[in-house]
């Protein structure tokens, strides 16, 4: 649970913008969907057409509003259908791609999401997922929050107190947890000398 809440946390800071997330959309998955879309219409409207021309025995959707109206309905049925079917496979083509560009598996939170019913395995993903890459501040390598130090200059990612071993912020001066000073602080902290005994 502290992963969880640490990577809301880190999710917090970063900035993105509804754009930002669109643009990591497959391609071609949208191409897919488009090109699914004008075959699904393509294929409404021969049918209505040969329906009403009798090459296809009772073919007809829609006799009562003649072929006009009948191709305008169908047109409209198979648009409404096909928005819906291509808003959820651009919502999990979006899964799979913040999944991989988060480090995380992508085809394992695919599946989850698709075959977890009721939108929970939706649900799960965004609580767990993992914070996105961001630069190391001394070298701007790419880093991840799973690096404890950068693979390039060796800065440590994760500092931590040198007396409870709590993890600390970068640029703290002391610890949040136990109140001890932090590197070149704790070296300009004078010596506490112990009390004098009253004398008795």
């Amino acid at each position: 649970m502290g992963s969880v809440r640490k990577n809301w946390r880190q999710r917090s800071t970063e900035r993105t913008t509804f754009k930002d997330e669109l643009r990591i959309v497959p391609r071609g998955l949208l191409t897919l969907v488009i090109v699914l879309y004008l075959v699904a219409l393509a294929v409404g409207e021969a049918v209505n057409y040969a329906g009403y021309r009798g090459i296809i025995p009772d073919g007809e959707p829609f006799p009562q509003f003649g072929v006009a109206g009948s191709g305008l309905a169908v047109a409209g049925l198979i648009t409404a259908g096909a928005v819906a079917f291509g808003v959820l496979l651009l919502f999990y083509g979006y899964i799979y791609a913040d999944a991989k560009r988060r480090g995380m598996s992508p085809v394992l939170w695919l599946v989850v999401t698709i075959f977890i019913p009721y939108l929970v395995g939706v649900v799960i993903y965004f609580i767990v997922r993992e914070p996105l890459p961001f630069n190391c501040p001394q070298c701007g390598a790419p880093v991840t929050v799973q690096f404890n130090f950068c693979p390039r200059c060796q800065l440590n990612l994760r500092p931590n107190c040198p007396q409870c071993r709590r993890e600390i912020a970068s640029g703290d001066r002391f610890c949040r947890n136990c109140g001890a000073p932090i590197g070149s602080n704790a070296a300009s902290q004078p010596e506490r000398s112990a009390a004098p005994i009253p004398a008795v």
